[in-house]
C-alpha cells in the first residue's frame, strides 16, 4: 500500500476510534470491546463496497507491531502503574508471570499436541504466543468500578512481565521450529539458561538506561519538553538495543526502563514534570490501544474462525484450565511462603477469567514466517482465542465484578463518602449563605435551592438523624488526614521539605489511606502497626552495607550528614502538620467534643516530639541548625511568592513582561541562598575531633597523624544501628557528641539493654574493652540514641595506639566499668 494511503487510513481508523471513545461513555459495553466490534464491521463492508476497499489490504507489518506499538504500550504500562504496590506483590506478580506463565505455554502446547495431531515444537510455539495477557479492557472497568487498588495492580504487574515472558520462550521455541529439530527433555537446561540470561539482561539493560537518562536531565536542568521527549526515546531506544545489540528481552528493557524512569523522576524531576510525562503516554497508548484494537477486528475471517471453531474451543479450555491452576493453586501458596496479605477468592475469582488475550497475540503470530506450513492454522486458532476473551470474557467481567461485591463499598469507604457528602454541603450551603447576603436570591428561591442542596448531598435517609453518626473518632481521624496530605503538598511546593522527604511522608499517607478506608477495625490496628515503610528499609539496607567498610567512610559521612538534613525536614512539616490539624480540628463544630479531643491531644503530643527532636539537633549541631533553618526560611518565603506570582500570570491578571521581570528577580534571589548539599552536620574536621578525645591526649604528634590518617568523621541519627549483632567488622567508634546504648539479645530472643556510652567514650570491639581479642563478628548491637558524632578508627589502628601507650588501655578499662549498668 503507498504511503499516503497507508497514513489516510491511519488517520481515518484513528477518528473513528476517537469518535468511539465518546459513544462507549453511553453504552455498557467497553471500549476495546466496542473498537472490536466496529472493526469486525468495518471489515464485513469493505468487502462488498468499493470506497472501503483500501481496508481489505491494509495491513500493519509484524515489524511496525513490535517496534513502534508494543514499546508504547509497555512503556505507559509501566510508568503509569503503582509500583509501591507493585513491590510489595512482587513475588505473587512474579510466580504468576514466570513460573505459571511457562506452565500455560506447558499445558496449551501439551494438549494442543495431543488434541490437534500437530508437531510439538509448533504446538509449544502457540503455547507461548497465546498465554500472554492483555487487561486494557479489564483495567480501564477496573477504574470505572473503583476496584481494589492492590486488584489493579496484580492484573497489571502480571501483564507487564508476562508479555516479556511469553514473547522470550516465543523467540526461543520459534528458533528451535524454523530449524526443523524436536525438543527433548535434555534441551530443557539450556532453554531455562537461556531464557534467565534474556528475561534477567532485559531488565538490567532497562533499569541501568533509565537511571542513567534521568541522571543525565536532572544534571542538564533539562525543560519539561526534553524531559517528555527523552522519555519517548527511551523508550524505543531501551527495546531496540536489547533486542538487537544485546540479543536479551526488549520488552523487560522496556519495563525496567519505565520504571527506573519514573522511580528517580520523582525524587529529580519537579512534580508537573512527572504528571506531563504520564498525561502524555496516555494520549500516546490510547491511540496505539485504539488501531490495535481495530486492526484486530479488521484482521478477523469468519469463515476461516468457523473452520476451527471445535479447536478454538478446546484451546480456550486448556488455556482456563492452566490459568485456574495457577490463580487458584500458585497465589495461595505464594501468599503463604511470602507472607503476603492474603488475595481474596472473590479477587481470584476475576484474576482467573480476566486473563484476555488480545493484540500482542496477534502481533506474534504475525511474526511466524511463512515458511512455517501451520502458519495460518495457527493464525486462525489465534484469532478465534482472541475473540472469545474480549466478546466473552470481556462483557461478563462486570456483572461477576458486581456478584462478587468487588463493587460494594467497604466500610471505611462509606464513611469517607459520608464525610465528602457532608463537607460537600457545608460549602454549597456557605455559598449559598452568600449569595442570599448579596440580595441576588429571594427568600423563596434561597429555601428551594436549600432543599436542592440537600436532596443532591444526601446521605441515605432524607432526615437530620442521618448525619448524627457514631463514627466521629474516625472522621476526625479522616479529616486530619485529608489535612495532612494538603499541608504536605504545601510544604513541598515552597521548598520547605525536598522531593524525596515529600515522597518518603506522602508513602505513609498513602498506607494510612488503604487502612481508613478498611473502616474503623483496620483504623484502630493501624495505630499499633509497625509496619517499616520501603523508604526506611531501603536507608536501613544501606547503612547495613556500608558502615563496616572502610573503601566506603567518606561516601557514608556524606550520606549520613544528607539523612540529618531529610531528618530535620521531616520534623519540621511534623511540627507545621500537627498545628494545622489541631486548629483545623477545634473548628469542627458537627464532630463530638471527646473524639475531636482525643485526636487533638495525640497531635500535641507528636508536636512536643518533633519540637524536642529539634532541640536535640540544635543543641548537637548548632552552627549547622542555624544555618539550615534560615536556608529553609528564605527558600520557602521566596518560593510561596513565587508560587502567587505564577498563578496570576496562568489567570491572566499579569502580563508576560511584569511575569519576566518577577521571574529574574525571583532567579536572582534564590541563586543567593546557600543550598545545603551533602552537607556535614558540623565542619569540623578529623583532627579537630581528636582534639576534643580525651583518649588521645597523651600521643605525640607522630601517632595523632598516623590515627587521623586512619580514622573518619561519621553522623548517626537517633535511632540507627551503629554495629549490628552477630554483622562482621572490626572498627571501633569513639563519641565526640551524643549517647548510644549496648544491647544484646539472650538465648530465648529476648533484648536487654547491657551499657551505655556517651561523649568521649569508646565502643565497637566484641567485648568493649580487650582490643586484642579482634572478633570479626560482634557479639552486640550499638544503637545511637541520640543524634551522634562519632570518629571511627580501624582496629589496627587501636592495637598499635594501645600496644604503644598503658594509658589508653587503663582509660578503655575504666570506661567499660563505669558504663555497664
Amino acid at each position: 500500500m503507498p504511503a499516503d494511503e497507508l497514513i489516510l487510513v491511519l488517520v481515518i481508523l484513528l477518528g473513528i476510534a476517537m469518535l468511539l471513545t465518546g459513544v462507549s461513555q453511553k453504552l455498557p459495553v467497553p471500549h476495546t470491546i466496542l473498537l472490536v466490534i466496529v472493526g469486525i464491521a468495518l471489515g464485513r463492508v469493505a468487502d462488498s463496497w468499493a470506497p472501503l476497499e483500501p481496508l481489505r489490504h491494509f495491513r500493519l507489518s509484524p515489524e511496525i507491531m513490535f517496534f513502534i506499538f508494543l514499546p508504547a504500550l509497555i512503556f505507559e504500562s509501566g510508568f503509569s502503574i503503582d509500583t509501591r504496590q507493585l513491590f510489595r506483590d512482587l513475588p505473587a506478580i512474579l510466580m504468576l508471570a514466570i513460573p505459571a506463565m511457562l506452565l500455560s505455554i506447558c499445558v496449551v502446547g501439551f494438549g494442543v499436541w495431543w488434541l490437534l495431531d500437530i508437531p510439538l515444537i509448533v504446538a509449544l510455539v502457540f503455547g507461548a504466543l497465546i498465554s500472554a495477557t492483555d487487561p486494557v479492557a479489564v483495567v480501564a472497568l477496573f477504574k470505572e468500578l473503583g476496584a481494589p487498588n492492590r486488584l489493579n495492580v496484580l492484573v497489571e504487574g502480571e501483564s507487564l512481565l508476562n508479555d516479556a515472558t511469553a514473547i522470550v520462550a516465543f523467540t526461543i521455541l520459534l528458533g528451535l521450529a524454523m530449524q526443523g529439530v524436536g525438543i527433548a527433555w535434555s534441551d530443557s537446561g539450556h532453554i531455562i539458561a537461556e531464557f534467565l540470561r534474556v528475561f534477567i539482561g532485559g531488565v538490567i539493560v532497562g533499569s541501568l538506561l533509565g537511571f542513567a537518562v534521568c541522571e543525565l536531565l536532572y544534571r542538564m536542568r533539562s525543560t519539561m519538553s526534553v524531559m517528555l521527549t527523552t522519555s519517548i526515546v527511551i523508550a524505543y531506544a531501551s527495546f531496540v538495543l536489547a533486542e538487537h545489540a544485546l540479543h536479551v528481552s526488549g520488552v523487560m528493557a522496556v519495563v525496567g526502563s519505565a520504571i527506573a524512569l519514573k522511580q528517580f523522576s520523582m525524587i529529580r524531576f519537579p512534580h508537573d514534570a512527572t504528571h506531563a510525562i504520564h498525561s502524555s503516554w496516555e494520549v500516546i497508548s490510547l491511540s496505539c490501544n485504539s488501531l490495535l484494537f481495530l486492526l484486530v477486528g479488521l484482521t478477523v475471517k469468519f469463515d476461516n474462525i468457523m473452520a476451527v471453531m471445535g479447536a478454538v474451543v478446546l484451546v480456550v479450555i486448556l488455556i482456563l484450565s492452566a490459568r485456574a491452576f495457577s490463580v487458584y493453586s500458585i497465589i495461595p501458596v505464594t501468599v503463604k511462603l511470602f507472607h503476603l496479605p492474603r488475595i481474596s477468592m472473590a479477587e481470584r475469582h476475576i484474576m482467573w477469567w480476566g486473563g484476555l488475550k488480545g493484540g500482542l497475540a496477534i502481533a506474534v503470530v504475525l511474526s511466524i514466517p511463512d515458511a512455517l506450513p501451520e502458519k495460518q492454522f495457527l493464525f486462525d486458532l489465534t484469532v478465534g482465542v482472541v475473540l472469545f476473551t474480549l466478546l466473552v470474557s470481556a462483557p461478563t467481567i462486570r456483572p461477576l465484578m458486581e456478584r462478587l461485591g468487588l463493587n460494594r463499598l467497604t466500610e471505611g469507604e462509606d464513611l469517607e463518602l459520608r464525610n465528602s457528602l457532608i463537607t460537600a454541603r457545608k460549602e454549597s450551603g456557605s455559598w449559598l449563605s452568600e449569595l442570599r447576603n448579596y440580595s441576588l436570591l429571594t427568600k423563596r428561591a434561597n429555601q428551594g435551592l436549600l432543599i436542592r442542596i440537600r436532596l443532591a448531598f444526601s446521605i441515605g435517609m432524607f432526615d437530620e438523624g442521618s448525619e448524627k453518626h457514631d463514627d466521629d473518632e474516625y472522621m476526625a481521624t479522616f479529616r486530619a488526614y485529608q489535612t495532612e496530605r494538603t499541608v504536605l503538598i504545601l510544604l513541598y511546593e515552597s521548598e520547605i521539605i525536598s522531593q524525596y522527604v515529600y515522597l518518603r511522608m506522602n508513602d505513609s499517607l498513602f498506607s494510612m489511606q488503604e487502612t481508613l478506608r478498611k473502616g474503623k477495625n483496620e483504623h484502630n490496628a493501624f495505630r499499633d502497626s509497625s509496619r517499616t515503610s520501603l523508604f526506611v528499609r531501603l536507608e536501613d539496607s544501606l547503612l547495613r552495607y556500608s558502615r563496616e567498610r572502610l573503601w566506603l567512610s567518606k561516601l557514608l559521612a556524606r550520606y549520613q550528614s544528607l539523612r540529618l538534613v531529610q531528618q530535620m525536614e521531616r520534623h519540621i512539616a511534623k511540627v507545621i502538620i500537627s498545628n494545622m490539624i489541631i486548629n483545623m480540628l477545634e473548628q469542627q463544630d458537627d464532630l463530638d467534643n471527646s473524639a475531636r479531643e482525643l485526636l487533638i491531644s495525640n497531635y500535641k503530643a507528636r508536636n512536643k516530639h518533633y519540637r524536642h527532636e529539634l532541640k536535640m539537633a540544635k543543641r548537637q549541631f548548632p552552627g549547622f541548625y542555624q544555618h539550615h533553618m534560615q536556608n529553609t526560611a528564605h527558600r520557602s518565603m521566596i518560593n510561596r511568592g513565587w508560587n502567587h506570582v505564577e498563578q496570576q500570570h496562568d489567570q491572566g491578571t499579569l502580563g508576560a513582561k511584569g511575569y519576566n521581570i518577577i521571574r529574574r528577580k525571583v532567579e536572582q534571589e534564590l541563586a543567593s541562598i546557600s543550598h545545603i548539599q551533602a552537607i556535614r552536620p558540623d565542619d569540623e574536621s578529623v583532627s579537630e575531633l581528636l582534639d576534643e578525645t580525651a583518649l588521645f591526649e597523651g600521643l605525640s604528634s607522630e601517632d595523632l597523624n598516623f590515627v587521623k590518617n586512619n580514622a573518619t568523621g561519621i553522623t548517626f541519627l537517633a535511632g540507627d544501628t551503629i554495629v549490628g549483632e552477630a554483622e562482621r567488622g572490626d572498627n571501633f567508634y569513639i563519641i565526640i557528641h551524643g549517647k548510644v546504648a549496648v544491647r544484646k539479645q539472650d538465648e530465648s530472643g529476648v533484648t536487654h539493654k547491657i551499657a551505655t556510652f556517651h561523649d568521649g567514650d569508646i565502643i565497637g570491639e566484641s567485648s568493649l574493652v580487650e582490643v586484642q581479642s579482634g572478633a570479626h563478628r560482634r557479639s552486640a548491637t550499638i544503637v545511637a540514641k541520640t543524634p551522634c558524632k562519632l570518629l571511627r578508627v580501624t582496629r589496627k589502628t587501636m592495637l598499635t595506639i594501645v600496644e604503644k601507650y598503658p594509658a589508653v588501655r587503663q582509660y578503655l578499662q575504666k570506661i567499660h566499668s563505669d558504663r555497664l549498668d
